[in-house]
């Protein structure tokens, strides 16, 4: 047992920077870090009425999916003490999310601000070490080991699987009896495959087939038609974002791509407009592949990681020994490798990757060139310039001129 909680949880915060709370139910805040926590307990009585706490430890979660974990301190003379872990994401959180978190607080001003600086700068954590925590911070306090399976209902849910076992029966004679089948598998190979081969016109034609002669039947993922088709969208962009990665893009490029195109997705209010998203988020996929153009039939893993860690080190002065290093090979090994199942050699490589991003920034970005240069770990401005100018036939500024007319 822990006779100074305010001491403990410094030295929580201290050692996991997890935001921690120490207080007399409801109001009366005894210590907290940082403290704006303070703020948002004294200020926030919508979130108290959410607060169910029904076991020691316990938790909740909040609408815009912060954590809270509470542990009831068991032997506080009034039985009302209580330490607070959270708020905590498990993601890193996005602009929606901390707009969605600090309205749910109800703070303003200063406060808000320093929020805002707490959740940016926290560590995330998953759902189960969140729980770990909680039951670890229960252990110190009240000498308690509890189960955390069973302590919090995260085992098997069989009662939950009849559920759904007993709809889908229900849901499968319906559906034979009406002959409505699913059939999107036939499409979705397709659909994988121009775009793992970043080959647009074949997925134009596909998609024009789809639209025009195979209506799709995708079943129901929402009684709501505009959330169905938010759902459907989230479905897309996710086998477009393993066939976009599976012909070569980089993942965090791809799955960077995804978040994204799946952000635009929750802000777009009618159905023609995901449509037409998607359609963008498809293309855009492909094109991007294809402007790889790297014949992904028979590549190795190896060189599939080596591909990988080039593309996500285009901001660092990375040499062939490095790739080398990555996987563990000699460099004279990877260069042969490298040249025998892509055609080019590594080196070349390494600069194609530098000069793509380059172009994205021009194109997209008002960054000077002296920014990108330094950003792509170029020798100097004026190499930059030169090695540009011979791969594309024009300087930077000249493709930067181009791009924006266009």
């Amino acid at each position: 047992m822990i006779s100074n909680i305010i001491e403990f949880c410094q030295q929580f915060y201290a050692s996991t920077f997890i935001p921690i709370l120490y207080f007399h139910w409801p109001h009366e805040i005894q210590w907290a870090c940082p403290l704006v926590l303070k703020e948002m307990s004294t200020q926030n009585t919508v979130m108290e009425q959410k607060i169910k706490f029904h076991k020691n430890p316990d938790y909740f979660i909040t609408d815009s999916y912060a954590y809270f974990g509470f542990i009831n301190i068991n032997d506080s003379p009034s039985k009302m003490d209580f330490v607070v872990l959270g708020p905590v994401y498990s993601t890193p959180i996005s602009d929606e999310t901390l707009y969605s978190f600090l309205r749910e607080c109800q703070l303003t001003g200063s406060s808000r601000n320093e929020m805002t600086h707490v959740l940016e700068n926290s560590p995330q954590i998953t759902f189960h070490q969140f729980l770990s925590m909680l039951s670890f911070i229960h252990l110190c306090l009240n000498g308690e080991t509890i189960e955390i399976e069973s302590h919090f209902n995260t085992h098997f849910d069989a009662a939950a699987q009849y559920g759904i076992s007993r709809q889908y029966s229900m849901y499968a004679y319906d559906s034979k009896e009406n002959k409505e089948y699913h059939n999107t598998w036939d499409f979705e190979q397709a659909l994988t495959d121009c775009i793992s081969h970043g080959d647009v016109p074949r997925l134009q034609t596909t998609l024009k087939h789809q639209q025009k002669e195979l209506p799709i039947k995708s079943g129901t993922l929402s009684r709501n038609v505009l959330q169905h088709t938010r759902n459907l969208f989230i479905v897309t962009a996710t086998l477009a974002t393993r066939a976009a990665v599976a012909g070569g893009l980089d993942t965090e490029e791809a799955y960077h791509l995804s978040d994204l195109y799946i952000r635009e997705c929750e802000n777009t209010q009618n159905v023609d407009s995901l449509n037409s998203l998607s359609y963008t988020m498809v293309v855009d996929f492909t094109t991007r592949v294809g402007n790889r153009k790297l014949p992904i039939e028979g590549m190795s893993k190896e060189i599939f990681q080596c591909v990988q860690f080039i593309s996500r080190h285009t901001n660092e002065p990375i040499l062939v020994e490095d790739v080398a290093a990555f996987i563990g090979r000699s460099r004279s090994y990877i260069t042969k490798k490298f040249k025998d199942e892509l055609g080019f050699d590594i080196s070349s490589f390494i600069m194609r990757c530098k000069l793509e991003e380059a172009r994205s920034l021009l194109s997209y970005t008002d960054k000077p060139l002296s920014e990108i240069s330094s950003y792509l770990c170029f020798s100097s401005q004026s190499y930059f310039q030169n090695v540009f100018k011979k791969k594309y036939g024009m300087t930077p500024m000249q493709y930067r001129k181009k791009t924006v007319m266009e």
